[in-house]
């Protein structure tokens, strides 16, 4: 009797050590995260600075990424929400083709006026920044572009 009930204490010891540890874990893997979102936040905030912009092109290129960033972020939960939506109906017994095909042709639509809305944006920052500032501006965004690929696990890369 004695030994099982030992076995029973060092088991919730073991168990309630582990969940610790896994907390520990997690939270170690948020601030990790949260750094990295400072770091990248101040090697932009440099990087822009470096680019020399007067306060109107400041201004200017704020408006420009805040309008684009509003609109892009609304299309983008459309196309998950029609991925969802797609998903759900996959997993009827009675499958509508149409319905499904329907959400495939939004979808691509969609996905269209995003790649055409950042061409939009893109013409509109060249238009504000002269050479020198385009070039810093193309670093910036490749730079970003590489640690975006880097940090995102292969199943969430669109």
């Amino acid at each position: 009797m004695k030994k099982f009930l030992l076995f029973i204490l060092i088991s919730l010891f073991h168990f309630s050590y582990d969940i610790k540890a896994q907390a520990v874990s997690r939270l170690s893997d948020s601030r990790i995260m949260q750094d990295n979102t400072r770091d990248r936040a101040i090697r932009n905030t440099k990087l822009l600075n470096e680019m020399r912009l007067d306060e109107n092109q400041k201004e200017r290129l704020s408006s420009v990424n805040g309008m684009f960033d509003v609109l892009i972020s609304g299309l983008r939960k459309d196309v998950k929400r029609m991925r969802l939506e797609i998903e759900l109906e996959k997993l009827n017994d009675d499958i509508d083709d149409n319905k499904i095909y329907g959400l495939y042709d939004k979808i691509a639509n969609t996905q269209a006026a995003i790649w055409k809305e950042t061409f939009k944006k893109e013409q509109e920052i060249k238009f504000i920044l002269n050479e020198r500032q385009l070039l810093m501006h193309e670093k910036i965004r490749m730079r970003n572009q590489r640690d975006d690929t880097r940090l995102k696990p292969n199943y969430k890369r669109e």
